[in-house]
């Protein structure tokens, strides 16, 4: 009992040094990108002629050329900076093993990075090498006292866990995109009220946008800058980080820029519109808060009674482990468990 208290404790204290490192990494990369940002507006607007960026921006959302083959090049080596993540293209029917196999591989490789870049953690190569190798160690130790099935075990639930922390941490990134998105167009409104072109104030008003809009819109902004319209770089953006009101905004900037139009009176109503969704959205989490809480308890509760059980008394356990009919019970106990969560996350999931 004492042991794995201290196996415990001691998996504790690891995950609250990754924590501090995580957040210190997180504090240093966001101040160098404020700092790169900076750098990078100064030596445009210092490289451009007078009015070059703004037709730079026309010609992105107009998908017209510019005809300024000195910017080309730096246009193009941006865009080869931040590539967008493309999927790789499925090999013919009559391909080699050795292509499928690196098709195989750059579509695990475009996986990892697509949940990667909707958390926030594509740079965060530090504390990923460092999480990783303490799976490793974990694995290790698990198959060192349990054998196979004890490290298969430990894989798997490691595998869960760094999943389930991505998933959440995307899902919050989401909701600050979401809600930073009606005080960008707030400032796009304010601009074109005062006289500026829709791509001038989209231009002006991405500056003072904060993280983590702040990295789709330069995503953005550098796409524009080879030329991409401004819909399909907003649909890119969006489709990679799962906010689907960026496409809505991208053809609304697309129509206003091709066909003229009120653009701010549209942006304006945009911008209340979702002011409101996201209203209803919080009072319905405020409502179902009671229901998602049960379910979790019902969830975990039959996972916590079985870890203190094997934890407190093993032999207790192992009399039923080592039994045919008593493994059976336990392989049988553990597929109803997973069925009942996954029902219960099904009835208490908020999105289709």
């Amino acid at each position: 009992m004492s042991s794995a208290i201290l196996v415990c404790v001691a998996l504790a204290l690891v995950c609250a040094a990754l924590a501090l490192l995580l957040w210190q990494r997180g504090t240093q990369r966001k101040g160098q990108a404020s700092v790169a940002r900076y750098i990078d507006s100064r030596m445009a607007s210092a490289a451009l002629p007078a009015g070059a960026a703004a037709a730079g921006g026309v010609g992105g959302m107009s998908g017209a050329a510019t005809g300024n083959p000195q910017g080309a090049p730096r246009a193009a080596a941006a865009a080869r900076a931040s590539s967008p993540l493309i999927a790789p293209q499925p090999p013919a029917a009559n391909a080699d093993w050795r292509v499928r196999a690196q098709y195989l591989y750059a579509r695990a490789r475009f996986t990892v990075l697509y949940a990667l870049t909707r958390a926030g953690l594509a740079d965060a190569k530090g504390p990923l090498t460092l999480g990783a190798l303490l799976v490793l160690a974990l694995c290790g130790w698990a198959a060192l006292a349990g054998g196979l099935m004890a490290f298969c075990a430990t894989l798997v639930v490691c595998a869960m866990g760094f999943y389930f922390l991505l998933t959440i941490r995307a899902g919050k990134r989401r909701q600050l995109i979401v809600r930073q998105l009606p005080l960008f167009l707030d400032g796009i409104v304010r601009l074109i009220t005062l006289g500026n072109s829709v791509p001038a104030a989209f231009q002006a008003a991405l500056q003072s946008t904060d993280a983590p809009l702040r990295d789709c819109l330069d995503y953005v902004s550098r796409m524009l800058r080879t030329g991409v319209e401004i819909d399909r770089a907003l649909s890119q953006v969006a489709a990679i980080y799962g906010v689907r009101e960026l496409e809505l905004v991208g053809a609304v900037l697309r129509l206003s820029v091709k066909y003229g139009g009120r653009a701010d009176v549209m942006l304006e109503r945009m911008a209340s519109f979702m002011r409101d969704l996201e209203q209803a959205e919080r009072e319905l989490v405020a409502m179902s808060a009671e229901t998602r809480l049960s379910s979790w308890v019902l969830a975990m509760l039959p996972v916590g009674i079985g870890g203190f059980l094997i934890l407190s008394n093993p032999k207790y356990f192992a009399s039923m482990w080592f039994d045919p009919t008593g493994r059976q019970l336990v392989y049988l106990a553990f597929g109803l468990q997973l069925v009942g969560a996954y029902l219960l996350y099904r009835m208490t999931r908020l999105r289709d």
